[in-house]
């Protein structure tokens, strides 16, 4: 039966090889950063195990709720097996390393040390296991003065650039993002360094540690950073997308109008059919001028755009020179044709859809495969198949509170 044009896709068979089957990986991380590296490399086929702790992974709690699980927790940990640990009870850390020893990756978010002190650090576990690699995602890295200084996404906003940048270029309070920018570059160029090491091991057979600093990804993907860095305050071109603003149309709609209106005043008024005397006024003859009575052109061009109905019509009167896109919400997005004809969401349980792996492979299968799990769901079947536990221990492990059943 053929789905209707705004379905998501269904998930992958759990058993559908992808590019990375046959790799296992073990998630000690919570939150964004390590979950959404973790995700990827499950999107692509690795045995991902996500180990949780008792008291569960504080993005469960994040609203809303889908059938009883999170659908922002689920968009992170969709398609992992999971095992919840309490890693300070006895017998806890030597059942994670057993499930280290059998595994190739191992992914951590924790401040530096942490793991240390419960006698699980790297070069221990990469003792026993050479082959396995440690992927560690700490604020300022696993080294220098910085490296046990707390890090969370607004804090790194504030202190590498991002929120100054916008401010300056802005000429406005600063104000925090919306979004976890300081979360989602790291894990994304986490995943890329995993991918990097597992190649470097099929050469020399030997694992090694992975250090991503959430300060230093962000520098490394704000393409303003080495503009930045000359302590330029001038003019940045065509590429000065914050003073690109958007319009109401007559529908009640919104359009996003590409270039900085200052510029394209003259532009815009002639393709909208504007009264061409207003271009002879002193306050917009000049792009000077234009900027020093922004206010005046924005609600010159905002009243002749509310007399535009839709953005069909407002894509016909403009020339090619010209662009202009329609703001959307994701929903909205999702509900188009392009989004069906490309997969951009599946739904991992009954009304929960996520967003699916934005890339496409000619061999090998790139996908979600599953939902996220419950909290301790894998328990027994992941310590029994990878840490070769036997069930008086896993009886001791659950009497002593280190595996904590399901919940």
């Amino acid at each position: 039966m053929p789905l209707p044009p705004d379905a998501p896709l269904p998930p992958l068979p759990p058993d559908e090889p992808g590019p990375l089957t046959g790799v296992r990986v073990l998630d000690l991380s919570r939150v964004v950063s390590g979950p959404l590296c973790s995700r990827l490399l499950a999107d692509l086929g690795a045995e991902v195990i996500k180990v949780e702790p008792p008291d569960g992974d504080v993005s469960r709690t994040v609203p809303p709720a889908v059938g009883g699980t999170g659908a922002y927790f689920t968009q992170l940990n969709a398609g992992k097996r999971n095992v919840c640990l309490d890693l300070k009870a006895p017998g806890a850390a030597e059942v994670l390393a057993r499930l280290a020893d059998a595994s190739d990756v191992l992914l951590e978010n924790f401040r530096p040390g942490v793991l240390d002190r419960l006698g699980i650090d790297p070069a221990a576990l990469r003792a026993r296991n050479p082959r396995l690699i440690v992927c560690s995602i700490s604020g300022w890295g696993q080294d220098g003065p910085w490296r046990t200084r707390r890090a969370y996404a607004p804090l790194m906003h504030a202190e590498v650039g991002f929120i100054e940048f916008a401010a300056r270029v802005r000429g406005r309070r600063p104000e925090q993002e919306s979004r976890q920018h300081g979360d989602v570059y790291p894990a994304l160029l986490a995943a890329n360094a995993i991918l990097a090491a597992l190649l470097r091991r099929a050469t020399t057979g030997v694992g090694q540690h992975v250090d991503v600093s959430m300060a230093q990804a962000l520098v490394y993907v704000d393409e303003w950073a080495a503009v930045n860095l000359q302590h330029h305050d001038g003019d940045h071109g065509l590429f000065e997308t914050w003073t690109h603003h958007l319009f109401p149309l007559g529908d009640g709609s919104w359009v996003a109008m590409v270039g900085n209106p200052t510029r394209l005043f003259p532009a815009f008024w002639q393709a909208l059919g504007g009264d061409p005397d207003v271009l002879h006024d002193p306050r917009f003859a000049t792009v000077h001028a234009r900027a020093e009575h922004l206010d005046d052109v924005l609600a010159l061009l905002d009243g002749l755009l509310r007399q535009v109905p839709d953005n069909a019509t407002l894509e016909a009167m403009l020339p090619d020179g010209l662009l202009t896109a329609p703001m959307r919400s994701t929903p909205e997005l999702a509900a188009t044709p392009w989004a069906a004809q490309r997969g951009l969401t599946a739904e991992v349980a009954p009304g929960l859809p996520v967003p699916a792996a934005p890339f496409r492979l000619e061999d090998g299968a790139v996908g979600v495969r599953g939902p996220a799990a419950v909290r301790g769901a894998d328990n027994r079947s992941v310590l029994r198949e990878v840490a070769d536990c036997t069930d008086d221990e896993l009886d001791a492990l659950e009497h002593a509170g280190a595996l904590v059943p399901p919940a």
